[in-house]
């Protein structure tokens, strides 16, 4: 099975970083993000009038002896943080001889190592018309293997409906936390639905748009058979330079859409370039929208 590999200087860097919350998180164990939770740690939250039956431990007596009335001491509790990686495994995904894919499985892996190394929970699900398989929640270091292992066999093919593939994600998306989602949003159904359905689970959604260089701006003149690398389908077309520049404009306003509607339901969008380098984007670009710190 192929794996997944990185070079422990780059990876000595990552570990300095970590995830960026908007907002509190429900989690289960303890962990370095904070809670909506009030409960036992050394970051103080608020006061509540003694009950019967509440913890004398937590009595400010401090407060008693100003006020003569009994308060418990609220806390608020530091729990860990879901990230959930969704890798789009469909054909488009192939362009460039593999390079889009490639780059979405080399950012959730080194994002998963990212969490993992700071005791956060990471899944993985590949987005296909049938997923039939994701990686559960893993936590820990132990957890860093399978999760390379798990990318690294995923391989591009076939059509993908992302709505639909989206809304599949709630079979194992049980808990509130961060879903990165690395894909091109080449879906003739659209995006926008699945989005908002991960929004509809209490996730924290960034988008990460990965197209090539060559989708973004062809060098081709001339007469082709253009095949549909999803469904087979294809078209003799003749390349023209007003042809190519249609082209490119069509291509902006897809991106212009994206990045508006991202915008709109508060998505945090980033377009990637299969070329980039992945250091720079996990330690510029990623800190420059404020998903990593």
């Amino acid at each position: 099975m192929e794996g997944l590999f990185f070079e422990r200087d780059f990876l000595n860097k990552l570990e300095s970083m970590g995830f960026l919350l908007k907002k509190a998180m429900t989690g289960r164990y303890s962990g370095q993000h904070r809670s909506p939770r009030k409960g036992q740690s050394v970051e103080f939250a608020d006061y509540r009038p003694y009950s019967s039956g509440d913890d004398w431990r937590q009595v400010d007596w401090n407060a008693y002896a100003r006020l003569d009335r009994l308060f418990i001491k609220l806390f608020m509790e530091e729990q860990d943080l879901c990230v959930h990686l969704l890798v789009d495994t469909s054909g488009s995904m192939e362009w460039g001889e593999g390079a889009k894919l490639k780059m979405a499985r080399e950012l959730a892996g080194a994002l998963g190592y990212l969490a993992l190394v700071n005791m956060e929970q990471v899944g993985a699900a590949a987005l296909s018309d049938n997923m039939s398989g994701f990686l559960p929640l893993q936590r820990g270091k132990a957890g860093i293997t399978r999760l390379w292992s798990y990318l690294g066999q995923l391989h591009p093919g076939g059509a993908t409906d992302l709505n639909l593939a989206l809304r599949k994600t709630g079979r194992f998306i049980r808990r509130p936390g961060i879903t990165v989602l690395l894909s091109d949003l080449m879906s003739p159904a659209g995006y926008q639905e699945g989005l908002k359905y991960l929004q509809h689970l209490g996730q924290q959604v960034v988008v990460l748009h990965i197209m090539s260089a060559a989708e973004k701006s062809p060098e081709l003149l001339g007469n082709y058979r253009l095949v549909d690398c999803e469904n087979q389908e294809f078209r003799e077309v003749s390349i023209t330079p007003m042809l190519l520049e249609a082209y490119r404009k069509q291509v902006e306003g897809f991106v212009e859409g994206i990045t508006g509607f991202c915008g709109s339901r508060e998505i945090t969008y980033l377009s990637v370039a299969a070329e980039d380098k992945l250091e720079d984007i996990l330690l510029h670009s990623l800190r420059s929208i404020g998903v990593l710190v």
